[in-house]
């Protein structure tokens, strides 16, 4: 009996010896395996880079698609030249019902980082000539067939850091007065344009910059500083501009209209082909003090409608695209300056 009892220990204690073995290799190995907290830093300490945005509050949305149809008032046209095939000059004057003719442009961001933006952009304007006198003219026969300009652009935003960046914009536009493709020449009808500009943003109500353009936009090549200023005040009001080409001060009701007071500069130098056996290039140039107002209509589709004063800043016709020593104009142009109205249906971005 007292043997069966010390074999019954026995095994009992041989069938606890495994258990009470792992409990002590756990043991010791949960104390090899502590972590040791100072290999970690300061997530603090660990400072990621920041980049301002290409864009102040309250700012007018931007334009991704746009479909409109610009229409000028009657004006006189009165144009000193070699009217005929002859060297005998006269002034000829003819009345132009007015200008009138589709616009549209294509924009679209081909890369968005929070430190890199490029948007490539396409731009189409058409100006017809109502009942122009071409019978009087051969160089009124040349503007009746109206002008256009067909464009390409690109522009980058690169900021520098949260408080620093840099604007590139670059074009190339075809200007004529084509209809059809066959009819171009683009050697004599393209003209090259470009803004560069440092800027700073202190805060995301204000950011401004200082550069230089290569520009057409007053009918003839200019290289000229240009200061670009977007401002906004408070949620009314607010300023939006690259000077000189045009400036707007804004007032916004809510987020969904606002209204727009202030002026820009339009034009470009147009081939118009062999006139009285001489190139003929047009350079065109306007002021156009408006009133905008744009209105959403239904998510990211909005309205936009202008009235102002079309004022002719140039519209000679040379022998060449961009200036030369001691030129004189081949006509010697002369024009009204009427209302006009502009009305487009746009999708924006976000």
């Amino acid at each position: 009996m007292k043997q069966t009892f010390l074999s019954l220990w026995l095994i009992i204690g041989l069938l606890a010896a495994p258990p009470l073995l792992a409990q002590t290799d756990s043991t010791q190995t949960s104390s090899t395996e502590e972590l040791n907290f100072d290999e970690f830093g300061d997530a603090d300490d660990k400072k990621v880079r920041t980049f301002c945005t290409q864009k102040v509050l309250y700012l007018s949305p931007t334009k991704l698609i746009s479909v409109g149809y610009e229409g000028q008032g009657s004006f006189d046209l009165a144009a000193y030249g070699a009217h005929d095939n002859t060297t005998a000059l006269r002034e000829q004057e003819a009345p132009v019902r007015g200008y009138r003719g589709l616009r549209l442009g294509f924009n679209s961001p081909v890369i968005s980082r929070s430190s890199f933006i490029l948007n490539l952009g396409l731009t189409y304007w058409n100006t017809g000539l109502r009942d122009l006198q071409t019978e009087r003219s051969r160089f009124f026969n040349a503007l009746d067939h109206g002008l256009r300009s067909t464009g390409i652009n690109a522009t980058v935003f690169k900021p520098l850091d949260n408080r620093h960046f840099l604007i590139f914009q670059a074009s190339a536009d075809v200007n004529g007065n084509y209809r059809r493709l066959d009819e171009l020449n683009i050697g004599k009808s393209t003209t090259y344009s470009g803004t560069a500009i440092y800027g700073w943003k202190p805060d995301d109500n204000f950011m401004w910059g200082l550069g230089l353009t290569r520009t057409y936009r007053a009918g003839q090549l200019l290289h000229i500083p240009v200061l670009f200023y977007n401002r906004t005040f408070n949620q009314k009001w607010g300023v939006e501009a690259i000077f000189p080409a045009r400036v707007n001060l804004r007032r916004s009701f809510g987020t969904q209209s606002l209204l727009m007071l202030g002026y820009e500069i339009e034009g470009n130098a147009y081939y118009l082909g062999r006139v009285n056996d001489s190139d003929l290039f047009v350079r065109r140039g306007e002021l156009k003090p408006r009133i905008t107002f744009e209105r959403q209509l239904s998510g990211f589709v909005w309205l936009s409608a202008q009235l102002g004063y079309r004022y002719n800043w140039r519209f000679d016709a040379f022998a060449t695209q961009n200036p030369a020593r001691n030129e004189k104009p081949i006509f010697e142009n002369r024009l009204g300056n009427p209302l006009y109205f502009n009305v487009s249906l746009n999708l924006v971005s976000p």
